[in-house]
């Protein structure tokens, strides 16, 4: 009996192992969703990993620095910007980190990609003709075309219509800066904000009708945001101390941003896209920043700077609770990016 007793013991805890053994192999086989930057191995490159934190993986590994990565609208594959080649360039991968390929091919800088909502072309900044401009290319490389030229003026954030009809983007003179609109073929070229001061990052809402912005206007930074053809402008904070990098939710009713209202250090704040229902999200005694929405609007992935000085990624649910940290090292992590949509099953692949 005590020998019946004991191998019962060890064909449970067989079992047991079996069963853990499996569930971890399932999760390591579900396609990874949060990619982001780390300098952990001395510089910067892209990792990506599972939303709870497990399962990181490196998708590139040189001695450079890989940057500015964007997730193709399928979520297949990643566009990047890296000096591995002795300057910024524009490079493709796949979502595992395989067939990484230069798309870009130019003595001066490409820089900041972005691929167009159905995939067939990315946006870049460039300084191929003397200051920061913006360019469009095929996914593949090929079809080159300017789509801004004014010689006085640098271009940053830029950022595709849900349509992919336009680009909306900053465009700085001196010490003022407007966000700026131009068609994908570089027709159309619009001033939307048209002030004599600094307005910066716009972020297109779901519907592709009204502009989101951070201005300074009144000496210090707030939300704003205006109809596509520059009209209606409102202003959706007021407070004395800076709010910035807003995001809208992706149904376009909240927008959640950072701010120092509370102190020199950032926390993250939610609005509704009218202006109301103001809410507070993080609070601490460090500064979180860099929010971004999950895809399906139930959760927040956003920046921590620690007490040691380096950042590190963790993510919230909507309503402020389930703060969860998902990376703990001494490096910094940075841009964390949900994936749009998990890719589809490869025929003859179970679906998930």
């Amino acid at each position: 009996m005590r020998k019946m007793n004991h191998l019962g013991s060890i064909v449970g805890l067989l079992l047991g192992a079996a069963m853990i053994a499996a569930a971890v192999s399932c999760r390591d086989s579900t396609p990874r969703e949060l990619l982001f930057i780390s300098d952990r191995d001395g510089d910067p490159e892209i990792y990506l990993m599972h939303p709870d934190g497990s399962g990181v993986i490196q998708l590139t590994d040189n001695q450079a620095q890989d940057l500015e990565p964007d997730w193709s609208p399928d979520g297949n594959r990643i566009v990047f910007s890296s000096n591995r080649d002795g300057n910024w360039e524009i490079y493709v991968m796949n979502a595992d980190g395989s067939s990484q390929t230069r798309l870009s091919n130019h003595p001066r800088e490409d820089l900041s990609p972005r691929w167009s909502p159905d995939g067939s072309r990315i946006a870049f900044i460039s300084t191929r003709d003397g200051n920061q401009q913006l360019f469009a290319m095929r996914s593949d490389g090929t079809g080159v075309t300017k789509l801004t030229g004014n010689p006085q003026e640098g271009i940053n954030h830029a950022r595709w219509s849900p349509d992919g009809a336009w680009l909306a983007f900053a465009q700085s003179l001196g010490r003022t800066s407007d966000i700026w609109k131009v068609r994908s073929d570089g027709s159309g070229l619009t001033n939307v904000t048209n002030s004599n001061s600094v307005n910066i990052l716009p972020e297109w809402s779901p519907d592709g009708r009204k502009i989101l912005f951070t201005a300074e206007r009144d000496r210090n930074l707030d939300l704003y945001v205006i109809n596509s053809d520059g009209s209606g402008l409102t202003r959706l904070t007021d407070h004395p101390e800076e709010e910035t990098s807003g995001i809208w939710s992706p149904d376009g009713d909240r927008i959640v941003f950072s701010t120092t209202r509370d102190g020199p250090r950032g926390e993250i704040y939610m609005v509704n896209a009218d202006g109301f229902g103001l809410r507070r999200l993080t609070a601490n005694e460090v500064e979180d920043f860099q929010p971004a929405w999950w895809p399906d609007g139930s959760r927040i992935v956003f920046l921590r700077l620690e007490q040691g000085g380096n950042a590190e990624i963790y993510i919230i649910n909507g309503d402020g609770t389930g703060e969860t940290r998902l990376t703990e090292n001494t490096a910094n992590e940075s841009l964390p990016l949900p994936r749009p949509r998990l890719p589809s099953p490869t025929p003859g692949s179970p679906a998930r």
